[in-house]
């Protein structure tokens, strides 16, 4: 990705306490979150993993979210409120990170759930697979205001090097990673310069590429975080997710030239596609199919078996149909089973794709450091 940013890496390093072994640091930022905060801090609190600290950023919120978050923190001593002016989404994380104590980061947004065994089944992985993984994600559910299981976010199950693949498609919402903290200082946290170029709305796929760029990635493969659907959220900020998505893919394409052009293409039907059927189960039919004659062009084959299903799926979801996971749809997430399935899961790739995509040479960062400095040498 772009080069690091050091006024965020000195202030990650240099704020917060020693990292303390075992210990997991929760991040929430909060703005105005007043009616959701209590329920996302309750559910990191139910975590059977007890070794953690709080930390819950408020970002200059005009509601009574420091009120609520204070309340449970003189109940809790995990609990920490450090309150700040107002400056957006990676402004709050990384500063809860700087003053974060922990081995490890773990970021959720203040709308969001996680299952009680999230963080201990993490770790696990984490000490199973030594110190080349930096981050281990899980799976994910969407879920309504009343926290009710709306569908199955398409689950991936790659492990080790994931660069190519999220260059296709960001499969990790936010609140679904555990990082090791040391890999969170190398990249320099939330790249803080997104903000002021207009590339903003991807904030979390540029982390994720940026530690991808390093270490490798493994998996919980269990439904244990959940991210809330608000009714027309999506459409407003589509064309902005779009043109922050091509700013950060674009400084991946030439940070490695060794990529193909091939996957780009993918890359840019994926999101289309995406978009494009957003639009359309939105109303939006003309953006909509514009994004999918774009798509059409870009990845034909992908762009008719993808589209195809997931119509079929709104057709589901929107007749009432539960699928094959046992009435998990409009279940409380929390009391759903976190190892079965709301739907028949659909494939993210088809295994001729995924094939393809695994077996990308990719330079990992410091290999591209190494090569910097034997050119600067023979200069």
């Amino acid at each position: 990705m772009s080069k690091r940013h050091p006024p965020t890496a000195r202030a990650l390093a240099g704020r917060g306490s020693p990292n303390r072994a075992g210990l997991v640091s929760v991040i929430i930022p909060a703005y105005n979150d007043a009616a959701t905060v209590e329920r996302t801090i309750a559910s990191v609190l139910s975590q059977t993993y007890s070794d953690l600290e709080v930390l819950v950023v408020d970002d200059g919120s005009t509601d009574e979210t420091a009120l609520l978050v204070q309340r449970m923190a003189d109940v809790d001593p995990r609990i920490r409120l450090l309150q700040k002016a107002n400056g957006g989404l990676v402004s709050a994380r990384n500063y809860g990170i700087a003053h974060a104590s922990g081995e490890f980061i773990a970021p959720i947004d203040a709308d969001d759930l996680w299952h009680p065994e999230k963080i201990k089944k993490q770790v696990a992985v984490m000490r199973d697979r030594g110190n080349q993984v930096g981050l281990v994600y899980c799976w994910s559910r969407a879920i309504d205001e009343q926290d009710r299981v709306l569908w199955d976010v398409s689950p991936c199950s790659l492990r080790g090097s994931v660069y190519a693949a999220l260059i296709i498609r960001n499969f990790l919402p936010s609140g679904a990673p555990l990082v090791r903290r040391r890999c969170v200082e190398e990249v320099g946290g939330y790249d803080a310069t997104l903000l002021s170029r207009g590339a903003n709305c991807c904030e979390d796929l540029k982390f994720n590429l940026d530690i991808a760029e390093r270490f490798d990635f493994d998996l919980v493969p269990e439904f244990l975080f959940s991210y809330r659907v608000r009714v027309g959220s999506m459409s407003t900020n589509i064309d902005a997710m779009l043109r922050s998505r091509n700013m950060v893919i674009e400084e991946v394409r030439a940070r490695h030239p060794e990529l193909p052009a091939r996957l780009f293409r993918c890359a840019s039907g994926h999101q289309h596609r995406e978009f494009g059927l957003t639009y359309l189960s939105e109303g939006h039919f003309l953006t909509g199919a514009r994004l999918l004659l774009r798509a059409l062009g870009e990845d034909p084959f992908a762009t008719v078996r993808m589209g195809t299903e997931r119509v079929f799926a709104r057709f589901w979801r929107s007749g009432g149909f539960s699928g094959a996971g046992g009435g998990l749809v409009k279940r409380k997430f929390l009391e759903a089973d976190p190892t079965a399935f709301g739907q028949r899961p659909r494939a993210t790739w088809t295994r001729k794709r995924l094939a393809y995509i695994t077996k990308l040479p990719v330079e990992r960062r410091h290999e591209q450091l190494t090569k910097q400095r034997e050119i600067d040498s023979a200069a």
